[in-house]
């Protein structure tokens, strides 16, 4: 099982750069087969469009937003690149990276306002900035840019003072397309990727993780940029000449369509959504009036083919490649002892006087209570007492109306969430926040990505820093699947597991990240009797190693086994708080919540004395009784 969970060798890590160098030496050699310079043509427009379908699919596929901005970013660079080619110095390295630069800083201004809003705010902002691009060519005059109706004049290429022939600029383009693939392909096959999967599930997990949403979209927007800047470049220098009238809708539909062939997470394959565009428009004339129907007519059946794009097709495949391997090294194996859990840095967690309301509806009035550092603190209640609440306020998910909240003597009260997560304090939730298409192991590394994780710049450029950070966050998300017993499953999809299966997922996700807090709803819900036995192991581990726990549990016998103190909400306020044997004796919550079968809902576990006082849970395959004597489901592992 090794084989599948280590990191990569040194010996791996140069097998793809070689093999997309000599992909990129066989493209360069193409005009010396005598190839027409009509194709020729049609390569440079290729390698044109795919920087810009590769800063789309980085907005639109991995950061979750679209941007329709794009063509007025490549504007930017276009234009930028001719008046400094025309007026002042021909370089085309200078141009390169004044028109990057000039694209990000377009992109920020418009993508700003709309990121904060999100979803189709950010279309709209992006949109109309597209649409802006003739007004503002007639605003300046026509000298300085051409107007609306194009920048003439543009010189012949140079470097460092050589002018570029035909093969010249060929292979330039070629090498700069190259070159910022691997950059693009280094960003996402990364932690960096990785978190843009997590925030596409949803704010909360990213937060939960210490990820800043509107700083990881604004990083990835601005790096989207980039690519339709170095686009602009290349394409004022391929014709010599900028058309504003190609800089609109048009070129956005096209980005599109090309985007979902290739696949939105797709990176190689966008070559194939640019030739397929190619295609369709070449071909599009043939059809006469009816072209525009032609074209949808083969994104529709493009679409309903392929899902996921050619990426997604090629993904399935490589997956059954290596679900293979790994079964074949998983059984040659030999299982180890599993990792020790290390020794963590708790803090109390102290809730002082704490409410909160909601529309006027008091959801927690005056709760105050401690969570010693090394101990496992139990809340307990009916649904709708402020159990969840409770926990959101700990970990900045919601701001108390009054009251304080310390982590030791930090103060919580009113920080945002990403900045409780960086603090330590972890959590896990009601339903598991998996993200889709990530596996097992990559899962629960992403609770090292914000703490641990190498800053962009070394990801793109996979300095010895990077590969020093990936080894010890795979070492550390290996260690902890080990003492979960989720070893096996290391390289399988996470968002596939089953129910108690992904739960675990989560619990190891959590504490992959080190916490001094680690905060549970329900996290028993849905686990198999041997998950149960398990999960009260690992937390009683987890405990004995300093990590203050909060657990909402509505299993009242997994709480007698584990917790070490309980508090009883009802009604929003804390009831009585005490050892679990005074909480199960206590007459109030007798009456109103356990019930005669000691058990809210869930398995119900029994408590035994083991020699030497330790206590030993064992499952009791009968479901237990509320206080009014309904009975309630036992749980199974889906």
């Amino acid at each position: 099982m090794e084989t599948s969970i280590r990191a990569t060798g040194p010996s791996r890590r140069w097998a793809l750069p070689l093999a997309w160098a000599t992909v990129t030496a066989l493209v360069i050699a193409i005009p010396l087969t005598g190839m027409s310079g009509y194709w020729v043509r049609q390569i440079l427009l290729a390698a044109v469009m795919a920087l810009l379908v590769s800063g789309l699919n980085l907005s639109l596929g991995w950061a979750g937003e679209l941007n329709l901005g794009l063509p007025a970013m490549y504007a930017a660079g276009a234009y930028v690149t001719a008046y400094v080619a025309a007026r002042h110095i021909n370089d085309i390295v200078l141009c390169l990276a004044l028109s990057a630069a000039a694209a990000v800083v377009v992109g920020l201004l418009a993508g700003a306002p709309g990121l904060r809003l999100g979803g189709w705010m950010l279309a709209v902002c992006t949109f109309m900035l597209v649409q802006l691009i003739p007004i503002t060519l007639q605003l300046i005059p026509f000298s300085v840019l051409g107007g609306t109706s194009g920048f003439t004049g543009i010189p012949v290429p140079r470097v460092f003072g050589t002018v570029l022939d035909a093969n010249g600029f060929y292979i330039t383009v070629i090498v700069v397309t190259s070159l910022w693939f691997a950059v693009y392909r280094n960003a996402v096959c990364s932690p960096f990727g990785r978190a843009l999967l997590v925030l596409q599930q949803g704010p909360v997990l990213a937060q939960s993780l210490g990820l800043s949403r509107y700083r990881l979209k604004l990083t990835t927007y601005a790096f989207a940029a980039v690519p339709a800047g170095l686009a602009g470049t290349l394409y004022a220098y391929t014709d010599l000449f900028i058309a504003p009238d190609s800089l609109g809708i048009g070129l956005i539909m096209s980005l599109l369509v090309a985007s979902i062939v290739a696949g939105r997470r797709s990176i190689y394959a966008v070559f194939c959504g640019v030739a397929f565009v190619q295609f369709i428009n070449d071909r599009s004339t043939s059809f006469g009036e009816y072209g525009d129907i032609a074209f949808g007519a083969f994104l529709l059946i493009g679409g309903l083919l392929f899902g996921g794009g050619v990426a997604g097709l090629g993904n399935t495949l490589v997956r059954r490649y290596r679900r293979g391997r790994a079964a074949a090294a998983d059984e040659a194996a030999t299982t180890g002892t599993p990792p020790q859990i290390p020794a963590f840095d708790g803090r109390d967690v102290r809730l002082e006087s704490v409410s909160k309301s909601f529309g006027g509806v008091d959801a927690l009035r005056e709760v105050s209570f401690v969570a010693p550092a090394g101990r496992i603190t139990a809340l307990i209640g009916p649904n709708g007492s402020g159990k969840t609440t409770t926990l959101n306020l700990i970990n900045g998910f919601h701001k108390p109306g009054s009251g304080r909240v310390l982590l030791g003597d930090d103060e919580l009260t009113g920080l945002p969430a990403e900045r409780v997560a960086r603090l330590g304090v972890a959590r896990t939730f009601q339903t598991p926040a998996i993200p889709g298409e990530m596996s097992v192991l990559d899962v629960v590394g992403s609770g090292r990505i914000e703490a641990h994780g190498p800053a962009l710049l070394p990801v793109v450029l996979r300095l010895p820093r990077y590969w020093r950070a990936v080894a010890r966050n795979r070492k550390a998300a290996a260690g902890w699947l080990e003492i979960l017993g989720l070893g096996a499953i290391a390289a399988e999809p996470a968002a596939a597991m089953a129910l108690g299966t992904r739960r675990m997922i989560e619990l190891a996700r959590a504490l992959c990240a080190g916490p001094r807090v680690l905060l549970l709803d329900e996290v028993a819900s849905g686990l198999d009797p041997d998950e149960l036995q398990e999960l009260a192991g690992v937390l009683r581990k987890v405990r004995d190693a300093g990590v203050t726990v909060v657990v909402v549990e509505h299993n009242f016998s997994l709480v007698r086994s584990l917790a070490d103190h309980v508090v009883v909400l009802a009604g929003g306020a804390v009831l009585t708080d005490g050892d679990p044997r005074e909480i199960a004796e206590h007459p109030e919550v007798l009456e109103r919540f356990l019930g005669s079968g000691a058990g809210v809902s869930g398995t119900t576990l029994e408590e035994h004395p083991a020699p030497g006082g330790q206590v030993v849970v064992a499952v009791d395959a009968t479901a237990a009784t509320d206080g009014a004597g309904t009975a309630e489901r036992t749980s199974s592992h889906e």
